[in-house]
């Protein structure tokens, strides 16, 4: 370790950082026969990469942080956590999208370090704007603490459809993954929201939408919707693999729903699809 530590991390190649963080991935980090007991270098690597957290440069930050999400042991996280921490506030986007998941595999690795964490991405969301920062917080803040995230949603229901793309996607599947558990008011609000979604510009969104509200309700005009939905993707799609898959929703659909009409006004819609 001390040649690496000695010649290689004085380094300013970016390159080289990076490689060093392979490095240190893959290295022995503990005292052999001794679990649990960090080397004694590691302490240099240690602040090496706190430094690295501070640097001005913020593609370094960025990199580092980076790195840190792939670090299983405890001891070698704990002093790290408050800088990671401070990186949340950092002016630019690419060290603060960074830092949310540095800061989401801290958790998982070890609450207790970040025991905090929810309300830490709650502020967070309240105070970002930039759309991918938003989309890490929320996918983070969903997997940590679900009612928190779910609560989140309800107070910016309304912003839903306007916000980017990558956010969309993430709130559509937040909401099948919950939608189910939600008491019947809440319920209703996300089917509201998932039939707004299915005039999104973005296909992969009304796609992701349709889905979603067949999953909540089987209401006729609720699946008609979702129907049309596919109908109309996959006449505007010229991947033929992509048809394949919407198709597939589609007889999932007639399948669920055989023998009750929901499907019989779409029969000549369905007919130009497959003409």
């Amino acid at each position: 370790l001390m040649p690496v530590i000695q010649y290689v991390l004085p380094s300013k190649s970016k390159q080289l950082k990076k490689l060093v963080h392979f490095y240190w991935e893959v290295c022995p980090k503990y005292e052999d026969g001794k679990e649990g007991t960090l080397r004694q270098e590691m302490i240099l690597v240690c602040n090496a990469i706190r430094n690295d957290l501070q640097h001005p440069n913020e593609y370094i930050r960025g990199a580092t942080l980076r790195f840190l999400q792939k670090i299983r042991e405890v001891e070698l996280l704990e002093p790290l956590v408050p800088t990671a921490r401070a990186c949340l506030e950092h002016r630019h986007q690419y060290v603060r999208k960074n830092a949310i998941f540095a800061i989401f595999s801290i958790y998982k690795v070890a609450e207790h370090l970040v025991p905090d964490a929810a309300e830490l991405l709650e502020t967070f969301l309240a105070a970002e704007s930039d759309p991918t920062c938003l989309r890490n917080a929320f996918v983070a803040l969903s997997t940590i603490s679900p009612p928190t995230a779910l609560q989140w949603l309800k107070s910016n229901l309304d912003s839903v459809a306007g916000m980017d793309e990558v956010l969309q996607l993430s709130i559509v599947e937040v909401i099948r993954k919950e939608g189910p558990r939600v008491s019947a008011a809440d319920k209703a609000k996300y089917i509201r929201l998932a039939l707004e979604l299915l005039s999104s510009n973005s296909r992969g969104v009304k796609y992701e939408a349709a889905t979603t509200l067949t999953g909540l309700t089987g209401n006729p005009s609720a699946v008609q919707a979702a129907a049309n939905c596919y109908i109309s993707l996959i006449t505007k799609e010229s991947d033929n693999n992509v048809k394949l898959i919407v198709l597939e929703r589609l007889d999932a659909l007639r399948e669920r729903f055989e023998g009750e009409g929901v499907l019989e006004a779409l029969v000549v819609d369905l007919l130009a699809v497959l003409s």
